[in-house]
């Protein structure tokens, strides 16, 4: 075979091995994305949640406050 044969398979095969590494990559990346926004998603409704609790205690701590300075 000739150089320049050579040349261009392996220029062809490096090419062809990056772009498979490129689509399986693209296809974790989007797995990982996916996994991490339902993360996202659930740690936002336990902080709703929890802020929702604080609000509550907060205004059953207010509450009891105004009765006791009422007295």
């Amino acid at each position: 075979m000739e150089t320049t044969t050579i040349l261009c398979i392996l220029l062809l095969s490096l090419y062809l091995a990056l772009a498979i590494f490129w689509i399986v990559r693209s296809v974790i990346d989007v797995a990982e994305d996916h996994k991490r926004d339902k993360r996202n998603a659930e740690w936002e409704a336990e902080r709703l949640q929890l802020e929702k609790e604080r609000a509550a205690r907060d205004e059953e701590y207010h509450q009891k406050r105004m009765e006791q300075f009422d007295k």
